[in-house]
């Protein structure tokens, strides 16, 4: 798994950035922030497809018993 950065270590890098640019090593943190975002986004990318398809399955169940409720009556 690629080096991953928590919230907190890149606002401290930032602000260490922003208050000393000469002394910062954020540049070299820079990869460690590119590996987060996109673990970040395939986390997301896998969540966002997998709600897609439950929400498939209940839009495909409910339809089923709108079905079964209409026969019935």
């Amino acid at each position: 798994m690629p080096d991953q950065i928590s919230v907190s270590e890149f606002l401290s890098e930032t602000t260490e950035d922003y208050n000393s640019p000469t002394t910062s090593s954020f540049t070299t943190r820079m990869q460690s922030c590119r590996n987060t975002v996109n673990v970040l986004e395939e986390a997301l990318d896998q969540d966002r497809t997998s709600l897609q398809k439950v929400k498939k399955s209940v839009k495909a169940i409910y339809n089923s018993g709108q079905g079964k409720a209409a026969s019935s009556l």
